[in-house]
């Protein structure tokens, strides 16, 4: 267990810290299967947003969770403004370093699943991606209203996120932010996001994800894909509007399977049972499919 991650952090009995040159990385990993499947977070999360996912999951496959760089507990001491493509060499490097050859399968949460998308374009690609409300289209009014203030140079200064990452635990503003995906959060899951803002690394490495996601240029390379892809995307969801996120997928993918559920950007910790039947279910029709072509 790694001694900077708080004791009743989610999964932290599965927590290790892997240096690959300037990364710390923040990595769980549990299960015995020779399936590995990575999840990948969304902006301003980290692992911890996978709860009881991760730890049923891992009863079927090799599971690795991971804090992307800046995020949560990884620390990033090299170039701190990564563009999509540099984020997937990062996770190839933290792949090698963990002495696994292959993700079979990732599923990814909003910026998350566009990593696995873009980490999917330079790798061998894996067997099924599983998309969570993909941040496919550019982000809509809550990023102007919260998130754009603070991406000019001056501003993610250190300086200056020190001094916010101060501040906001003490306003209501990390509520407000949460409010607005949606979900309703119990009130512990929502002092989960309260701990990570406090710190301004994690400030500044989820304004680096915004600010480095290149979309229309993943998007125009996304036909290449032959991953088979499902998109799990909800009808409230605050921060990315379902109706032109299901165009951009019908139109830049390859036989997409898009399922339309209820709920908010983040239904997946709203309610993990129901998030992990339709991964599940997803990921067996996979395994079928693939036996039954072999």
């Amino acid at each position: 267990m790694m001694k900077r991650i708080p004791k009743d952090w989610p999964n932290s009995a599965f927590s290790q810290e892997i240096q690959v040159g300037d990364l710390f990385w923040h990595v769980q990993v549990s299960g015995t299967s020779p399936s590995h499947l990575l999840l990948l977070h969304g902006t301003g999360s980290s692992a911890h947003t996978w709860g009881a996912i991760f730890t049923e999951l891992s009863k079927h496959y090799t599971v690795i969770a991971v804090d992307l760089p800046g995020h949560g507990f990884t620390k990033n001491l090299g170039n701190k403004t990564l563009s999509l493509d540099q984020l997937a060499d990062t996770l190839t490097d933290l792949r090698k370093a963990l002495k696994i050859d292959y993700f079979d399968s990732i599923v990814g949460h909003s910026a998350g699943a566009t990593l696995a998308l873009s980490y999917a374009l330079k790798n061998k690609q894996p067997k099924m991606i599983i998309g969570l409300n993909p941040s496919l289209i550019s982000l809509p009014n809550f990023y102007n209203k919260f998130v754009a203030p603070f991406l000019n140079p001056i501003v993610t200064s250190s300086f200056f996120t020190a001094v916010l990452s101060d501040l906001l635990p003490r306003t209501n503003m990390i509520n407000s932010l949460l409010d607005s995906t949606k979900s309703v959060l119990t009130p512990e899951k929502r002092d989960r996001y309260k701990t990570l803002f406090k710190s301004a690394d994690h400030l500044n490495g989820s304004m680096s994800f915004m600010a480095g996601a290149d979309i229309p240029s993943l998007l125009s390379r996304c036909k290449k894909i032959s991953s088979r892809l499902t998109f799990i995307v909800t009808e409230d969801d605050g921060w990315i509007p379902i109706k032109p996120l299901c165009e951009v997928i019908r139109k830049d993918f390859v036989n997409p399977r898009i399922i339309e559920i209820k709920g908010g950007h983040l239904f997946h910790e709203e309610s993990e049972k129901l998030a992990l039947e339709f991964i599940m279910s997803a990921l067996t029709e996979e395994e079928a499919k693939h036996v039954h072509t072999n």
